[in-house]
C-alpha cells in the first residue's frame, strides 16, 4: 500500500483497535470474574479467544482463526435474537392474562375516550418518524380480535408499498417477518441452550384456555428466568464480538504499523496479566495490579479515534491511490465494517447483481407474499388462540406502514379496543400503551 493517505488511515485504525482491545479485555476479566460458569456456547468462546490471544502475545496474527470465531459468535448471535423473539410473543399473552389474576376491580373506562388519549399521544410527535415509531409501539400493544382473512388482507395492503420495486427490498421484509412470526427458526437452535429450549417448551406447552393462577405464575417463572439467561447470553456475545473484531483490525494492520515500544508494552502488560488470571481461573486480582497500567491508558482510546475519524471511509479508492492492490482493498474495507458501530456486520463481499428495469408489478407483489400467508395458516393451526394473536400483534408493530390518514388510524385503534369483550386483557392492553407514553413523557 503505496498511497500515504492509505497508511496513515490504516495506522491510525491500528492504534484505535489495539487501545480499545487492551481496555474492553479487562473488562471482559470483570465480567468473567461476575460469571465464572457461562453458558456452554460462552465458555466455548472464551476458551478459544484465550488460545488465540495467547498467540497473539507470541508474536502469531490468527485472521483465519479470529475469522472462524466471529462467524460462530454472528450464529450464537443469531440464535439468542430467535429464543428473544419466541419469548416476546408469550410475554405478549401473559401480560394480557396477568390482571385476571392480581386485579380485584378492573377500572371502566370508555374506548373513545382512551382512543383519544392514545392520538393525542401520537400526533404530538413533531416528526413524521417519530410519529410513525409510536405507532408501531402502540400497533404492538393493542389487543386484536381478527380473522386470518382479514389479517391477510392486512398484510397484503402493507406489502403492496413494494409494487414497482425490485425483488431484493421485498424478499428482505418476507424473511423478517418469517423470523418473528417464528417460522425461521435457526437449525439445531436447542444444542447447546437445553435450560432456554425447556423453559420455551414450558410456555409452549401451557394450557392457556384453562390457566389458574398457579399455572400462570409457573409459566410467569419460565418467562423471566428465561429473560434474565438471555439478557446475560446477549450481552457476553456482544462483549466478545467487540473483542473479536478490534483483534481482527490488529491483525489485519499490525505487521505494516508501526509503534512506540514502551506503548506496545504496555499494552502487552495488561493483556499478558489478563490472559494469566483467565487461564488459571484465577479472578482474585488485585486493584493495585493493574491501576498503573490502567491509569497509563486513560486518554488513548479517544486520542486514536479522533485520528482514525479523519478517514473518508466511503472513498477508499481515493484513500488508497491508483496502486493499491485487491489485498489492500480488502484488507481496509474489512477494517472499515469491523470498526463500524454494527459489531456483527458480515465480512463477505457480496457480488451486486443489476436488477435494472426488473420491478415487480402488484401481481408479482402478491405471488411473492402469498407463501409467507401459508405459511402462517399452517402455523397458527398448531397455536392457542391467544398466541396467535400475540404474533398478529408482532407483525403489525413491524410491517410497512398501512394508514393514509389520522383517521384511519383512529378507527383502528377504536376498533381494536371495542372489538376486546375481555375486560382484564384490554385493562392490560391500556397500561402498557399507557406505560409507553408516559416513560416518552419522562424524556421530554
Amino acid at each position: 500500500m503505496e498511497n500515504r493517505n492509505g497508511k496513515r488511515m490504516m495506522a491510525a485504525a491500528c492504534r484505535y483497535a489495539y487501545s480499545r482491545f487492551v481496555l474492553n479485555d479487562y473488562m471482559f476479566y470483570e465480567m468473567a470474574a461476575e460469571n465464572p460458569e457461562p453458558s456452554a456456547s460462552q465458555k466455548a468462546f472464551r476458551e478459544t479467544f484465550l488460545a488465540l490471544t495467547g498467540r497473539f502475545l507470541n508474536g502469531e496474527y490468527p485472521t483465519a482463526e479470529l475469522d472462524a470465531l466471529r462467524s460462530r459468535i454472528i450464529r450464537e448471535a443469531d440464535i439468542i435474537t430467535a429464543f428473544v423473539d419466541c419469548f416476546q410473543i408469550y410475554e405478549y399473552v401473559l401480560n394480557r392474562m396477568e390482571l385476571r389474576f392480581t386485579a380485584d376491580a378492573l377500572p371502566a373506562e370508555e374506548d373513545e375516550a382512551v382512543t383519544d388519549e392514545i392520538m393525542r399521544y401520537i400526533v404530538s410527535a413533531k416528526e413524521s418518524a417519530e410519529q410513525n415509531s409510536r405507532i408501531r409501539e402502540i400497533l404492538g400493544q393493542l389487543p386484536l380480535r381478527f380473522t386470518k382473512s382479514k389479517f391477510f388482507a392486512l398484510m397484503a395492503q402493507a406489502l403492496s408499498v413494494y409494487e414497482g420495486t425490485d425483488q431484493k427490498s421485498l424478499k428482505q421484509v418476507l424473511d423478517m417477518l418469517r423470523s418473528e412470526a417464528m417460522l425461521a427458526l435457526p437449525e439445531h437452535m436447542e444444542e447447546g441452550h437445553e435450560e432456554i429450549s425447556a423453559l420455551l417448551n414450558n410456555l409452549r406447552q401451557g394450557d392457556y384456555k384453562n390457566l389458574d393462577l398457579e399455572g400462570f405464575q409457573k409459566l410467569q417463572s419460565s418467562l423471566t428466568l428465561a429473560e434474565e439467561t438471555l439478557s446475560r447470553e446477549s450481552s457476553e456475545c456482544l462483549t466478545m464480538m467487540d473483542l473479536v473484531n478490534d483483534f481482527y483490525v490488529i491483525c489485519l494492520t499490525r505487521p505494516d504499523t508501526l509503534m512506540d515500544s514502551q506503548e506496545e508494552e504496555l499494552y502487552h502488560s495488561i493483556l499478558n496479566t489478563v490472559w494469566k488470571k483467565l487461564s488459571d481461573g484465577d479472578y482474585s486480582m488485585p486493584e493495585e495490579e493493574m491501576d498503573d497500567a490502567l491509569i497509563q491508558m486513560e486518554g488513548r482510546q479517544e486520542r486514536y479515534y479522533e485520528q482514525y475519524a479523519r478517514y473518508e471511509m466511503t472513498d477508499l479508492d481515493g484513500l488508497l491511490g491508483e496502486e493499491r492492490t485487491e489485498a489492500d482493498y480488502d484488507t481496509a474495507w474489512k477494517v472499515d465494517r469491523l470498526l463500524s458501530t454494527s459489531s456483527f456486520m458480515s465480512l463477505k463481499r457480496e457480488e451486486s447483481v443489476s436488477e435494472e428495469g426488473i420491478l415487480l408489478s402488484r401481481k408479482a407483489v402478491e405471488e411473492l407474499c402469498q407463501p409467507l400467508f401459508d405459511e402462517l395458516e399452517v402455523s397458527w393451526k398448531q397455536l392457542p388462540r391467544c398466541v396467535m394473536r400475540s404474533v398478529m400483534a408482532k407483525l403489525l408493530a413491524v410491517m410497512p406502514m398501512f394508514f393514509t390518514t389520522s383517521d384511519e388510524i383512529r378507527q383502528f385503534i377504536g376498533g381494536c379496543l371495542s372489538a376486546c369483550t375481555d375486560l382484564p386483557e384490554k385493562a392490560a392492553s391500556v397500561e402498557l400503551i399507557r406505560s409507553i407514553m408516559e416513560s416518552d413523557d419522562a424524556f421530554l
